[in-house]
């Protein structure tokens, strides 16, 4: 019995955990948003803690990818002045 295996997986998987480090990202970019931090501060410690996540230099996403998310939140947010709600029970 041999397996077969999808040859598309490895781009599946690669594009699920992009997903996945990018909710993540975005997560703690408005996390630090509501704590008060500005956009180079926020960026800077979202740098740092992929840095620190993967430090032999193979992160998920590059710096264009972190420079886009940094600039929705704080462009989006900027009028509400809150992030979005993403979890239950919305806003109260």
């Amino acid at each position: 019995m041999d397996p077969r295996r999808n040859p598309e997986r490895g781009k599946i998987e690669k594009s699920r955990r992009e997903a996945m480090y990018r909710g993540e990202l975005e997560e703690r970019a408005a996390l630090l948003q509501r704590l008060g931090y500005t956009k180079d501060k926020t960026r800077a410690r979202l740098a740092a803690n992929l840095a620190c996540d993967f430090p032999n230099g193979t992160r998920p996403l590059d710096d264009a990818a972190l420079d886009a998310i940094v600039e929705r939140l704080f462009n989006n947010g900027a009028a509400s002045g809150r992030a979005t709600s993403r979890g239950k029970g919305g806003n109260r």
